[in-house]
């Protein structure tokens, strides 16, 4: 398989929580992060619009989202971190 991407990713797997106005936050993990996304896994990708706002609970930092691709219980967004 041939690597596509431009940063290397980062395994970090911390818990975090999704963010969208108006309904309950989502509880996910964040398996990894580059400079340019973030791979989350969760039960329910379905209910995660296409942005969103992730919220990692070791930090104080609130990322903007926007979803790429998603499966069964992971989701692969692009995020602001590079701003």
């Amino acid at each position: 398989m041939i690597e596509e991407r431009s940063a290397r990713r980062v395994s970090v797997n911390l818990h975090g929580r999704i963010a969208v106005a108006g309904h309950p936050t989502i509880p996910c993990v964040v398996h990894d992060m580059s400079r340019w996304g973030v791979r989350l896994r969760l039960v329910g990708t379905e209910r995660v619009p296409a942005e969103f706002q992730l919220m990692i609970d070791a930090t104080e930092k609130v990322i903007s989202c926007e979803t790429v691709w998603k499966n069964a219980d992971e989701i692969g967004a692009l995020t602001d971190l590079m701003e």
